[in-house]
């Protein structure tokens, strides 16, 4: 076959879809010698990720749905992304076993439910995040910064997002199947149909790029932007309401030094280390929630962009490779390419608990709560902290909270934004 064979892409004849002979993509495997370093690693990582992503999730799930204080709209949402995180890392064992086999051995129901699920829960993901930014877009940049939905209604949004995956998604379950190699191996591919008037596989694959995956990032994108553009130029309103200052001193410019020290700047926002100010107590605590607010924000915008471009590009990719006619064998794609991406996609069921969930102080309190078996269970009590206007909960509080200013909201969110 030549040095240059790319194994990764192996002949075989199609009598179902009509394409006849032709290069088809392994996907899960790979037709040469195992690297027995390579998968030992594969394999390791999606076991680690399988174990955390499973008892995360889960936990998450627990305190939302067993504490009635930890149901708000945020949480909601936040317990959808853990139901599509646990359905995304329920197949991690199934690739992790083909890494060890050039041949797909699962059988052809596997093979097509496997990516099925895997394009699903992932336009789940993508979707419940970009609703959870569209969110507290609304608490923190839009008038009377508050949230105007009910957990009742993220839990409808929640629904809604399942079925526009499960039913985007459908031909996949057809598309996918085993195909026979000439070397009377199997592999689990995509086939499209053939026909002469019309080109599915690009009337596919571009729609649910756009849709499923550069939409929602870009709402994320959009989104937090505008939530980080808000905080940093509210800094003058802290410092007005932090500061001391006398009449002499605030006809003086606003670059005068106890301003500036009581401004957020972006060295503030992205340096490990704290601020070395002479500023007050009080003023500290609160420039330091804001600062911390910025950081998740900032935070959870390059998680999703990190965790799902590379995916995003390498199906774009294969798509162009198999574009290709028989006679230009330049492949340059590789199934271990696909399976790098796949982890990183799989390493996100793992970092959402950790940015929704650890970095929550309700979260934390309840997990410690559920850990030590400490507290009055039945009622339920675990919120810490007063609830704030996007909470999106009683709205018993609302009345109180709003002459409430955007600089107090966004003060006392830090344990919501995580």
């Amino acid at each position: 076959m030549g040095d240059n064979w790319n194994s990764s892409y192996v002949y075989g004849t199609d009598t179902i879809s009509g394409w006849g002979n032709r290069y088809f993509f392994t996907y899960f495997t790979e037709m040469s010698e195992r690297n027995p370093w390579r998968t030992s690693s594969e394999v390791t990582a999606f076991s680690l990720i399988f174990l955390i992503s499973i008892f995360a999730n889960v936990a998450i799930a627990i305190c939302v749905i067993r504490f009635p204080d930890m149901r708000t709209v945020t949480n909601c949402f936040v317990l959808n992304l853990a139901a599509a995180d646990l359905l995304f890392a329920v197949s991690i064992p199934a690739v992790a076993y083909s890494r060890f086999h050039e041949t797909w051995k699962l059988g052809n129901i596997a093979c097509r439910l496997i990516p099925y699920v895997q394009f699903v829960s992932g336009v789940v993901l993508l979707w419940t995040l970009a609703f959870i930014s569209i969110d507290r877009h609304k608490c923190i940049v839009i008038p009377p910064y508050r949230s105007k939905m009910t957990p009742t209604e993220a839990s409808i949004y929640s629904a809604l997002i399942w079925l526009m995956g499960t039913v985007m998604f459908v031909p996949v379950l057809f598309w996918f199947r085993e195909q026979e190699t000439n070397g009377n191996k199997l592999i689990c591919t995509l086939v499209f149909p053939k026909t002469e008037s019309l080109d599915i596989s690009f009337c596919f694959i571009v729609p649910v790029v756009l849709l499923a995956c550069l939409l929602p990032m870009i709402i994320l994108v959009y989104s937090y932007q505008r939530i980080f553009h808000k905080i940093i130029s509210t800094r003058n309103t802290w410092a007005n309401s932090c500061v001391m200052v006398n009449t002499i001193d605030s006809k003086k410019p606003r670059n005068n030094k106890g301003r500036r020290q009581s401004e957020i700047s972006v060295s503030d926002i992205f340096t490990p280390w704290p601020r070395k100010l002479s500023l007050s107590q009080q003023e500290e605590i609160r420039i330091n929630k804001h600062i911390k607010v910025v950081r998740v924000l900032f935070l959870n915008v390059i998680v999703v962009l990190l965790m799902w471009l590379p995916i995003t590009i390498v199906m774009f990719l294969i798509f162009i490779d198999g574009r290709r006619p028989d006679e230009n064998k330049e492949y340059f794609l590789r199934s271990h390419h696909f399976v790098i991406t796949l982890i990183v996609a799989f390493l996100n069921t793992v970092i959402n608990p950790v940015l929704y969930g650890v970095l929550s102080d309700n979260f934390r309190a309840c997990l410690i709560k559920m850990l030590c078996f400490k507290g009055n269970h039945e009622n339920g009590n675990i919120l810490k902290e007063n609830i704030t206007p996007s909470s999106g909960r009683n709205q018993g509080f609302i009345k109180n909270t709003r002459k409430q200013s955007l600089g107090n909201s966004i003060s006392e969110l830090p344990h919501e934004i995580a």
